[in-house]
């Protein structure tokens, strides 16, 4: 059993992480490796798993299910209603996200109730992702993993290893 890193900065303001289980958690979790968050909440959708999501971590830590957008746009807007009740009831001051489509409602709301957004591209991806695509003309910082990626988000910040 591997010890916990030490933590390298204690995060005050109320946050929220946005992500969709499985590899976007995956690379959001160790992106916020040695990040102590005050008052952090959790954004996602049930992705039918057993037990709280099939996310590990402090059970005690809020956690919003959305429903799931799947490029629909009824269940788009049923996603960006939801996610507004959230913000309403949560006013977030900082909102980090890794995606993919679940998070982007909330991400571009996020603006309107002051927070500021943090977008970390996936690496999982061959491409520019959709979600990345969205949220960029927004997000206060921009992260990607490939260097090629700078070409098409010029404002983005390299990380300086891959998250997965």
């Amino acid at each position: 059993m591997s010890a916990a890193p030490p933590t390298s900065w204690h995060e005050t303001r109320r946050t929220c992480l946005a992500f969709s289980p499985g590899g976007h958690w995956a690379e959001l979790e160790r992106a916020t490796e040695g990040i102590s968050f005050a008052d952090v909440f959790h954004v996602t959708f049930d992705d039918g798993r057993p037990g709280d999501d099939g996310i590990p971590g402090d059970a005690g830590i809020r956690r919003y299910h959305l429903c799931h957008p799947r490029r629909s746009i009824r269940r788009t807007l049923l996603n960006a209603r939801q996610s507004w009740q959230i913000l309403r009831r949560e006013r977030p001051e900082l909102v980090i996200s890794t995606g993919a489509d679940v998070a982007v409602p909330i991400l571009l709301l996020a603006k309107l109730v002051g927070a500021k957004v943090v977008f970390i591209e996936t690496a999982g991806s061959a491409e520019p992702t959709l979600a990345g695509r969205l949220v960029y003309p927004v997000a206060d910082l921009f992260i990607v993993q490939w260097p090629d990626r700078l070409a098409r988000f010029p404002r983005a910040v390299l990380a300086e290893g891959l998250l997965l």
